[in-house]
């Protein structure tokens, strides 16, 4: 603390602003470190601030979708009600776009638990790196206390805006399935994949039949 004061004249009236200001930049300084790994003094034992968020996104959140079991007879026989459904007193000869859409609709749904979840755990992430990086304010615990409350009020206020971001956009893929993805076989690309393949059935490359040694008999050539 002398090497951090050393240059404050005793007679400055503005010494304390000028501590109080250097210590909320310094504040900023850590938080900003510690979540971007650019920190003085490297933790080899644990991870922390943003080695933890990386590993929330990449590893805790992949987990969370796995979690999501679903009995696959369950989801085959909710396709067939769904198809039957759609059709009423018809029999159809194709597969209704609308029992598609409700089936994936209600699997895109269950993202949402998942999702919400993982912005939980980064919000406490984030907490915990702002209480971390005010080790530095325990020489003036009420200067520590408003700068957590401060810091971690914004951080709830994001926290609400973030989910409600992140619904929008859930509900964003719910008002519009596209069935024509490549992913989806649908009927033109049913159509294109059978003419594809009859094409490459019909062209017959260049191909080697057998591979060997060629004899030339030269008195059967001579008429010998």
């Amino acid at each position: 603390e002398v090497e951090e004061y050393k240059n404050f004249r005793p007679d400055d009236p503005a010494r304390k602003t000028k501590a109080l200001l250097q210590m909320v930049q310094q504040f900023g300084v850590d938080f900003e470190k510690c979540i971007e790994g650019s920190g003085d003094q490297v933790d080899t034992s644990n991870l922390s601030g943003g080695a933890k968020i990386n590993r929330i996104f990449h590893e805790r959140f992949p987990f969370e979708l796995v979690k999501m079991e679903f009995d696959e007879k369950e989801l085959r026989k909710e396709i067939s009600y769904a198809i039957k459904n759609i059709h009423g007193v018809r029999t159809g000869l194709f597969t209704p776009d609308l029992a598609f859409e409700a089936i994936v609709k209600k699997q895109i749904i269950k993202l949402k638990e998942p999702c919400l979840k993982c912005i939980d755990l980064v919000i406490q992430e984030l907490i915990n790196t702002v209480r971390q990086s005010t080790n530095k304010l325990d020489s003036y615990p009420r200067l520590r206390e408003e700068t957590e409350r401060i810091v971690t009020t914004h951080i709830r206020e994001r926290d609400s805006k973030t989910k409600d971001q992140v619904l929008l956009l859930i509900d964003i893929e719910l008002s519009y399935i596209n069935t024509n993805h490549e992913d989806f076989i649908g009927f033109a690309n049913a159509q294109q994949r059978t003419a594809a393949n009859a094409t490459k059935k019909r062209v017959m490359p260049n191909q080697v039949i057998r591979r060997g040694w060629l004899t030339i008999n030269i008195s059967i050539m001579k008429g010998g």
